[in-house]
C-alpha cells in the first residue's frame, strides 16, 4: 500500500504533464487519478462501509455537499441532453471520488498511525520534485506562448511549473509553505510563490502568516522574518517585462469583474437549485474552454450550479474541516481567501493535496 501511496504522488508531481483530455477537451482527467481511485478501492475492500458509516455517524452535515449536488445535478436533468448530462454527472463523480478519498484516508490513518508517516513521505517526494520542475520551467520554459490554442494563458515569465496556470500553482506551493515545517523548504515555496505574480495568492498568503502570527506565538519570529524576506525579495526581484509581472495591472480585473457579473446574474435566475452541478459549460456556451466549467471563485461556481443550498452544503464542510484539524487550520484560510479570487478550492490538484496534507502527522 505504500509503495501505491508513493507511485500515485510521484504521477501527481506530473501536474498538466498528465492529463488525458478527451472529447475536444470536455472531459479531462489525470493519470494519477486512475490509480487513485485503485487505491479507494484498496481502501474499501479493506474497511468496506465503515469510513461513511463512522462520519454519518459524528459528522453528518459532511454529507449534504454531495446530496445537494447531486440533487441539483436531478432537478436540471431535463434541460440538457444525454451527453451534456453525462459530461456534468462526470463533475458530479470527481468531486464525490475526492471525498471518497477524504474519508478512507481519515479512516486509514484512524486506524494505522504509521500510514501518517507514509503520507509524510509521500509528500516529500512531491515537493522534491516540484522543485526540480518548477526551476525548470522557471528558467527553461519562462512562457506558454505555444499552448494558447489550447486556451492556456501565456504567463509570461512567472512560476507555474507543471500547473499550467499561476494561480493554481501558487494555490499548491502556499499549502506545500503552511503544512512543511523544514524552513528551508518554506523559503523556496515562498519564493516560488512570490514568483507566480498572482495577486490573489500573494494577498490568500499574508493573511494566512497574520493568522499564524496571532494564534501561535512559538512561530512568530520566523513566520515575521520569512514575511519580511518575501516583502523583501517582491520589492528587490528584477520584474519581466509585460503585464502579467506587473502586481498593478488592471486587465485582469476587468476580466475578472465580468466574469463575477456573469456567475451572478445565472445565480439570479436559479438561486434555490442553480443550474445543476456542473452545467456550467453548455450554459454559458463555452463548451470547449478549460475555463468553461467555472468562474473566477469557487463560491460563486457552486452558487451557479448548485444555488443556495450548494453553498450551505460547502460551508458546512468547511466548518467540519476547521473543527477537526485545529493545527491544519492555516491550510485552510490560505485556500478560503484564495477561492474568492478563482476557482482554487474545486481544482483536483488542489483538492487532493489538501486532503492529503490533512494526514501526514
Amino acid at each position: 500500500m505504500s509503495f501505491f501511496l508513493y507511485f500515485i504522488f510521484f504521477l501527481f508531481s506530473f501536474g498538466q504533464l498528465g492529463r488525458i483530455t478527451l472529447f475536444e477537451r470536455q472531459i479531462n482527467f489525470y493519470i494519477y487519478e486512475i490509480f487513485l481511485l485503485f487505491f479507494i478501492f484498496a481502501l474499501f475492500l479493506k474497511f468496506k462501509f465503515k469510513p461513511i458509516i463512522y462520519f454519518f455517524k459524528n459528522e453528518k452535515k459532511f454529507f449534504l455537499l454531495p446530496l445537494f449536488l447531486f440533487i441539483s445535478y436531478l432537478i436540471n436533468f431535463y434541460r440538457f441532453n444525454y451527453f451534456q448530462n453525462l459530461i456534468a454527472f462526470l463533475y458530479l463523480l470527481r468531486i464525490t471520488f475526492y471525498l471518497l478519498y477524504f474519508l478512507y484516508i481519515f479512516y486509514w490513518t484512524k486506524e494505522e498511525k504509521k500510514n501518517k508517516k507514509i503520507i509524510a513521505n509521500s509528500l516529500k517526494i512531491f515537493y522534491f520534485l516540484t522543485i526540480i520542475t518548477t526551476i525548470t520551467q522557471y528558467f527553461l520554459y519562462p512562457n506558454l506562448r505555444n499552448l494558447m490554442y489550447l486556451g492556456w494563458d501565456p504567463h509570461l515569465e512567472r512560476a507555474f511549473g507543471v500547473f499550467f496556470d499561476t494561480s493554481i500553482a501558487g494555490a499548491v506551493f502556499g499549502l506545500i509553505f503552511f503544512n512543511e515545517k523544514n524552513i528551508f523548504l518554506k523559503i523556496i515555496f515562498a519564493l516560488f510563490l512570490i514568483l507566480t505574480y498572482s495577486r490573489a495568492i500573494i494577498l490568500s498568503f499574508f493573511i494566512a502568516l497574520f493568522y499564524v502570527f496571532f494564534s501561535n506565538k512559538k512561530s512568530f519570529f520566523i513566520f515575521l522574518t520569512i514575511l519580511l524576506l518575501m516583502i523583501g525579495f517582491l520589492i528587490l526581484i528584477p520584474k519581466p517585462e509585460g503585464e502579467g509581472a506587473k502586481l498593478t495591472r488592471t486587465y485582469t480585473i476587468v476580466s475578472r469583474v465580468k466574469d463575477y457579473q456573469e456567475a451572478i446574474n445565472l445565480f439570479f435566475k436559479k438561486p434555490v437549485f442553480g443550474f445543476g452541478y456542473n452545467h456550467l459549460r453548455y450554459v454559458r456556451g463555452i463548451e470547449n474552454s478549460n475555463a468553461g466549467s467555472n468562474f473566477s471563485s469557487s463560491y460563486l461556481t457552486i452558487l451557479a450550479t448548485s444555488g443556495i443550498i450548494g453553498l450551505l452544503g460547502f460551508i458546512a464542510f468547511i466548518k467540519i474541516i476547521w473543527k477537526k484539524y485545529e493545527v491544519k487550520r492555516t491550510l485552510l484560510i490560505f485556500i478560503f481567501i484564495a477561492s474568492f479570487f478563482d476557482n482554487i478550492f474545486l481544482h483536483p490538484f488542489v483538492l487532493f493535496l489538501f486532503f492529503s496534507s490533512l494526514f501526514d502527522r
